[in-house]
């Protein structure tokens, strides 16, 4: 029997109007994510990534496409039916800064969706108790539960996050770039704490972040976006031992490698202009980038190529030796 996705986004598009014309920020993306694994999606400043997480969301409505949840296509629901769904599917924001309300304690905060859900039928003792059980799940200490947010550091700010995210027993939730504003130490407490809840919750993450060595740390598959578009989609081994576009083997050539036998180690530029996302031709979007372009990359790229164990590229010159 055929394993159904969790997550699945078909041709998905989501474009703003802007004054020359349409800003395509997320471009006919087709993606899937199965229980309990974790995709991580990468890609430059600007290429959609978080606009691809908070339109499967619903925070942003698609232009046109579908977003299944559970084989359910939830872009079809109305606002009593999404809220159903909103218990299911949560995020954790970026900045841990300016996502949480600094008026309100940490238990308040923490509290503040079961509150709006009615969860534990509204019983606010019952809540409350939650609310510890998951401070103490997260690593934040008791003593912290009247606190305000001003008083604390990033690391617990973004645990804060992260118990919120849990409150509704969510299985699904997009991780936004949830340790990109921490120092490195701090980074690492909060990547392990997001793998060993989804080990002990079953949970199942989209994780967006520029980092590719911690998006090959957390995540099983990998998908790379330029400009809208998901150019390459592995699992992680696969994605660093054979990648296909010449945009993600850009990438990977930029990682630091901590072994000075490497210190030689070529990193490839990417030159050239950026094509505007705005109103884009048909064709490849990294071909004024690409040393490899040539006059078939200007025609519409069609289906991405598939190579099996699911690994897709989308570039009309994947299966040559570039």
């Amino acid at each position: 029997m055929e394993r159904i996705p969790l997550v699945e986004t078909r041709h998905l598009k989501k474009y703003f109007d802007v004054a020359a014309g349409k800003l395509h920020a997320v471009d006919d993306v087709s993606i899937q994510i199965y229980e309990g694994q974790t995709l991580g999606v990468v890609g430059e400043s600007g290429c959609g990534k978080s606009t691809l997480g908070r339109t499967i969301l619903r925070l942003l409505e698609a232009t046109d496409g579908e977003v299944l949840f559970e084989g359910q296509n939830i872009l079809k629901y109305n606002k009593a039916e999404m809220r159903g769904m909103r218990r299911k599917m949560q995020m954790i924001f970026q900045d841990p800064y300016s996502s949480i309300n600094p008026r309100l304690t940490v238990e308040d905060i923490i509290a503040e969706y079961m509150i709006v859900n009615k969860s534990f039928g509204g019983n606010r003792r019952e809540i409350y108790q939650r609310t510890a059980e998951l401070m103490d799940i997260v690593g934040l200490a008791k003593r912290l539960a009247r606190a305000y947010p001003h008083e604390l550091d990033g690391g617990r700010r973004q645990r804060i996050g992260i118990a919120r995210a849990l409150s509704l027993s969510p299985k699904f939730i997009v991780c936004d770039e949830p340790v990109s504003a921490l120092d490195v130490s701090i980074q690492a407490q909060i990547l392990n704490l997001l793998m060993d809840l989804q080990k002990e919750m079953g949970l199942t993450y989209m994780f967006i972040t520029h980092n590719l060595s911690v998006v090959k740390h957390i995540s099983t598959d990998i998908a790379v976006m330029y400009l809208g578009q998901c150019v390459e989609r592995a699992p992680y081994q696969e994605l660093f031992a054979n990648p296909r576009h010449p945009y993600t083997k850009k990438l990977l050539s930029a990682i630091p490698v901590p072994d000075l036998s490497m210190r030689n180690k070529q990193i490839q530029p990417i030159r050239g202009e950026v094509t505007s996302p705005i109103n884009p031709k048909p064709g490849c979007r990294f071909m004024s980038r690409c040393e490899f372009a040539c006059e078939k990359c200007a025609e519409p790229l069609g289906e991405p190529t598939d190579f099996g164990n699911h690994h897709t590229c989308l570039c009309v010159r994947c299966r040559e030796d570039l």
